[in-house]
């Protein structure tokens, strides 16, 4: 039956089930990694254009970052040029490019496969065609796909795996069906595959999909789940206890790194069976998170953050909070703070990091105006 929401929150296939939350809560505080021992990206960010309203999604495709979030303009040389909460820029020089779909209304997350940009939201159009919530738009044309659902509610997390497109959010329904937070669609005809049982008695904030496995982060009780992505149902050898909500996921090297929120905020890595292997504290959400050349990056609105892992994943610092504005990264094998500080600004600081790997590069979305004393309006890309 279905299960209660949590505070957080606007059967065995729904996420919340009491058995996705005995995984440990303790660990061992790991020793304090050594300066230099991780490679970085550069603390300075390159030069790229900017935009006049938040960015809330990346993903790269090639040697292309595709942007989504709430802005109008993008900014090129000082000078506004239309971009419609849908927006691409050459990962290498960072310039704008033609690439020009139109949404009406904010663009929550992105992701792609084959030829297609997957966008889900708040719209209602795409460049002025019916598109309610989830739209496919051609990579290079910007040309509107025939992938058309009518989401009731607001879809704010996209995967691709398995032959399938996965959606989470905040919505009751897809196309007068009732489904909770939680969906797929068939990527060979965009048909809701109804062979999918899944579902989430909170909001899905993130997906993220890795070998068999679809990993949903968010509001929903028990907060962090793995599940099968043929079916939708939950993968019981994976048994997280996470105390926080779940902003953001990324997974790598065998571990599922989680970007949480709670008292300030947390990055936790967990083992493949759901126990955790450490976790970190900030003074603020962390909203965004990925993997790169040995070394998690996160962003947020924190201030500042633990050098040291916790001893729980409730526990406070162990160590003096060091300043560490908006995005910092961590020793992925021990939850050391490493000694990188771009020096961001903003109220909600970073929303969104994605990593080019042919080039080592990290792109990041927020809503911030400078990293130190350079100026980079809610969009900078970092290079190796």
């Amino acid at each position: 039956m279905p299960l209660a929401g949590n505070s957080w929150g606007p059967a065995a296939r729904w996420l919340g089930l009491g058995t996705l939350l005995t995984g440990a809560l303790t660990l061992g505080v790991a020793p304090v990694a050594m300066a230099g021992s991780v490679p970085l990206v550069s603390p300075k960010p390159a030069p790229t254009v900017g935009f006049d309203g938040v960015v809330y999604a990346s993903t790269h495709v090639g040697g292309t970052v595709y942007l989504g979030g709430n802005f109008t303009h993008a900014i090129v040389g000082g000078k506004p040029v239309a971009r419609k909460r849908l927006a691409a820029v050459d990962a290498r020089t960072g310039k704008l490019l033609p690439w020009a779909p139109l949404a009406d209304d904010t663009v929550m997350a992105v992701t792609a496969a084959g030829s297609s940009l997957f966008a889900t939201g708040e719209f209602g159009t795409v460049s002025g065609q019916p598109r309610a919530g989830l739209a496919a738009i051609d990579l290079r044309s910007g040309a509107v796909g025939p992938l058309r659902h009518t989401v009731r509610g607001t879809g704010q997390a996209l995967a691709v795996g398995d032959g399938r497109l996965y959606l989470g959010g905040s919505f009751r329904g897809v196309d007068g069906r009732a489904v909770r937070n939680l969906a797929a669609f068939r990527l060979s005809d965009g048909a809701l595959d109804g062979g999918f049982r899944g579902g989430a008695d909170g909001k899905v904030r993130v997906l993220a999909t890795a070998g068999d496995r679809l990993y949903a982060g968010g509001d929903f009780r028990g907060r962090l789940a793995a599940l099968r992505l043929g079916d939708g149902r939950p993968d019981a050898s994976f048994r997280p206890a996470t105390p926080y909500p779940v902003m953001a996921l990324t997974v790598n090297t065998g571990r599922v790194y989680a970007a949480l929120a709670g008292p300030g905020g947390r990055v936790a890595a967990y083992r493949p069976d759901g126990s955790l292997a450490w976790s970190s504290v900030t003074d603020g959400d962390v909203q965004a998170i990925t993997y790169l050349n040995g070394a998690v990056y996160a962003g947020g609105h924190f201030n500042v953050a633990c050098p040291r892992p916790s001893r729980s994943a409730t526990a406070w610092c162990p160590a003096r909070l060091r300043s560490q504005p908006k995005l910092a990264a961590w020793n992925p094998a021990t939850g050391a703070l490493l000694d990188w500080n771009p020096h961001s600004n903003g109220r909600w600081g970073v929303l969104t990091l994605s990593i080019n790997p042919a080039t080592s590069a990290i792109a990041v979305g927020g809503d911030f105006t400078a990293f130190g004393g350079s100026d980079r309006a809610r969009f900078a890309q970092f290079t190796s």
